[in-house]
């Protein structure tokens, strides 16, 4: 393998190198659960913990109005008993009765408002976890190919790893900071490839006599244009 061909492969390993890094980062940033699923399993329990509250409230609502009408049968039962013969006693138990009708009838209301609302609750939270079960689903079959996916990157990775290693341990030393710094200076591309007589890197023609010199790959050969080692394809 001449110089400027495994120079080539090495330009070509770390910027797959450099796409699998990037790509890893973006898995790991992945694999954290997403905003949109946090925010669906704060609705369902928000949710829940209104459907509680206006439960709460229904209850507390019923039992004051079965209270109210305990109270009003028993003062119903003492007005009609005939026990109570006093007029102003009769009058101001008639009152009470009448007070605690109307008092009831407010609460009846309020009852009738809570469990409307309880039912609204209920079919909110119902929706909510139906939403947030859908993504949660969603979300663990994205993870499971994102786990898939990590593991061939991460194996492609060791293969890249291991025949870079191989390449640096075969080019001299002098290849390679060349190498390294036309990469620092040319955004990562040391090496153009000459196809259909273009450079690749700044797509003008070189010189002939240099295209047959990088052919034979054995001398490192620069384009006069963008300076990078040429490399016929």
């Amino acid at each position: 393998m001449g110089r400027t061909q495994m120079l080539y492969d090495l330009q070509q390993t770390d910027l797959e190198l450099e796409e699998i890094t990037q790509r890893l980062e973006q898995i790991a940033a992945q694999l954290a659960e997403d905003n949109a699923l946090q925010r669906a399993r704060q609705r369902a329990s928000e949710a829940e913990a209104k459907l509680h509250a206006c439960h709460a409230q229904t209850k507390d609502l019923d039992l004051e109005v079965r209270s109210l009408t305990q109270r009003i049968e028993a003062d119903e039962q003492k007005l009609y008993s005939g026990r109570v013969t006093n007029p102003k006693e009769l009058t101001s138990l008639q009152n009470d009765v009448a007070a605690l009708k109307r008092w009831r009838e407010k609460k009846e209301e309020s009852l009738l408002e809570a469990m409307e609302a309880e039912e609204e609750a209920e079919a909110q939270l119902a929706e909510a976890r139906a939403m947030l079960a859908r993504m949660t689903e969603e979300w663990q079959s994205k993870q499971a190919k994102l786990f898939a996916e990590r593991k061939r990157l991460e194996e492609r990775r060791g293969e890249l790893q291991e025949y870079r290693h191989f390449l640096c341990s075969t080019l001299a030393d002098s290849d390679l900071e060349v190498y390294e710094r036309l990469r620092a200076r040319k955004g990562g591309r040391a090496v153009a490839g000459v196809k259909n007589g273009l450079c690749q890197g700044c797509h003008v023609a070189p010189p002939l006599h240099q295209i047959q010199q990088a052919s034979l790959g054995s001398e490192l050969v620069f384009c006069n244009n963008c300076g990078r080692i040429l490399h016929v394809l």
